[in-house]
Parts: C-alpha cells; sequence; structure tokens
C-alpha cells in the first residue's frame, strides 16, 4: 500500500499563474447558455432569444467559471505539490461582478492560491483559488473564487483557524422559490464548455465511480440556480447581479428538476438553497446573492 502524499501547503501559498490571454467567442457564449438551459427558457419566454441567438447576444455572469485560461489547474497532478487528485471535489463557487462581460472578444486571466487549510485526517483539506478576469483593455471584470476539498490530504500539520464555513440557512420558511427542469442530455451540452470529464458523460465510468448515471457539472447546477435567481429577484435582468455564491452539497442528475429557495435579507441580499424535488435533495446550501 502506497503512503499518502503529503500536502506542500507552504508551495501552494506561493503559487500564482501569469496572465494570459485567449479569445472568447459568441459560439462559445451561446453554448454556455444552452448549457446552463436557457435554451429551453427561450422557447418559454421569447425574451430570452438573446441569450441563444447570435445577433446582439447577451452573457450571463455565471459564464466567468468557464472564461479564459489560468493554468492554475496543473497544481492539482503536479506531484511536487503533493495534492491527491483521486479526492479532490469541488466545493464552493463564487463570483463577484465589476462590469459587464462580453459575449466575444479577448479574455485575460490571471491566478493565485490564496488560502490551504488543514481540517484533520478524516476530514481532509481545504485549498481557495482565485481567478480575476479582464477585458482587452485590461479592465477587471470580475473575480471568481474556488473552493476545493482534499479529502485525501488532511493531517498534514497546518491549520483549521480561517477556514471556509457554510453559510447558516435561515431558520424560518422561504420567502419564495422558483423550479427549473433540467435536459437529460443537458451535462452533454454543458460539457462543450470546456469540463469534458467523462464521469458526466459516460454511465460506465459514473458506476465505477460510485453513481448509478452520470451526474450533473456542479458550475452547471451553479448557473441553472443563478438564471432562476436572476428571473425571480432582478427581474429578468443579469447586469444586476454583484455577488454569487454557492456550497455544492449533492449531486444533480440530468432530467431532475431543481428548485431553489431564497431568504431576502434586505438591501438586495438573499441567502439561499436549492434541492432536486424528485428525491427531496438539498443539492446547494449555504447560497448568497445580491443584486445592484
Amino acid at each position: 500500500m502506497s503512503e499518502r502524499p503529503v500536502l506542500a501547503a507552504d508551495k501552494l501559498l506561493g503559487f500564482s499563474a501569469p496572465r494570459t490571454a485567449s479569445e472568447w467567442t459568441v459560439r462559445q457564449t451561446i453554448l454556455y447558455n444552452l448549457g446552463i438551459g436557457f435554451g429551453a427558457a427561450a422557447i418559454e419566454d421569447d425574451s430570452l432569444l438573446r441569450f441563444v441567438l447570435e445577433e446582439n447576444t447577451s452573457t450571463f455572469p455565471t459564464m466567468t467559471a468557464v472564461m479564459g485560461s489560468s493554468g492554475v489547474g496543473t497544481v492539482f497532478f503536479d506531484p511536487a505539490y503533493g495534492i491527491d487528485y483521486r479526492m479532490i471535489v469541488h466545493g464552493e463557487e463564487a463570483v463577484e461582478i465589476f462590469a459587464p462581460l462580453p459575449a466575444e472578444g479577448q479574455i485575460l486571466c490571471d491566478s493565485a492560491i490564496e488560502g490551504v487549510w488543514d481540517l484533520g485526517e478524516a476530514k481532509g483539506a481545504v485549498l481557495l483559488l482565485s481567478r480575476r478576469l479582464y477585458d482587452a483593455d485590461a479592465k477587471l471584470l470580475a473575480k471568481g473564487t474556488t473552493t476545493t476539498m482534499l479529502r485525501g490530504n488532511g493531517g498534514y500539520g497546518g491549520s483549521a483557524e480561517g477556514a471556509p464555513r457554510a453559510r447558516p440557512t435561515p431558520d424560518r420558511a422561504p420567502d419564495g422559490s422558483a423550479s427549473s427542469i433540467t435536459r437529460p442530455e443537458q451535462a452533454l451540452i454543458y460539457r462543450l464548455s470546456g469540463d469534458t470529464n467523462p464521469l458526466h458523460s459516460t454511465p460506465s465510468v459514473a458506476r465505477a465511480t460510485g453513481f448509478p448515471a452520470p451526474i450533473l457539472h456542479g458550475l452547471c447546477t451553479y448557473g441553472v440556480c443563478a438564471r432562476l435567481l436572476v428571473r425571480a429577484l432582478a427581474g429578468g435582468d443579469e447586469t444586476r447581479l454583484t455577488f454569487y455564491k454557492i456550497r455544492l452539497s449533492s449531486p444533480v442528475y440530468p432530467g431532475e428538476t431543481i428548485r431553489v429557495e431564497w431568504w431576502d435579507e434586505g438591501r438586495g441580499t438573499y441567502a439561499f438553497q436549492a434541492r432536486v424535488e424528485e428525491r427531496d435533495v438539498v443539492v446547494v446550501k449555504g447560497g448568497e446573492v445580491r443584486f445592484a
């Protein structure tokens, strides 16, 4: 039996990826929008056709999760950092929006690891990385953060102080809710935005990993929930979204119904969670969204 890798936390905290440029196309924008459900939504409401047609295409704020190329993913597979990549799980995703996203053009991206925490051998370690996106004129568009659970790296001798914690759900009935049925082929569409992990497309791989069928990408669930919240709480005006954060707590299977439930906390801020209606399972918790 091989020894568990020891996390090189100090080395990780020194990691940053230099700013790189990539081209973004209208076709990529439309594919992303289709991947989070704007196709079916536009059939029911033609005001949403602006997200799926080539003329004057609208972007959606959660697209920041797939824009740009930062190179930060190399740390997960480089043995010098000691990450047990077989045991990593996507924990939280957040974005702060500073300016509207372009539907096409050059995107600049840089990234860094901002934190590493040790929750103990049983729970693993937590890694926080950030990505900043800029337009071709180096204007800051958005800052995204990803929290990753390193389940095989706990107990390396680090501290748990300051580790990200789930936002508590308000102890009262939700103030409102909205639902969306995902499509059976939705993961096959979403994967065209860059995440081609066979866990989301190939039944034999999903079963080998312990799931009865391919699961929806966590970042697809992230986008679907944001789409519902913008529609219900911002009158469908995606440019009003300034901050959005979720904690993924359970997988969604393509074809299931996602229901978002929210609590109004005043001044344009809402707490929320999401559940799958068919199984009554909470799939997103500790959510927060803010609107201008």
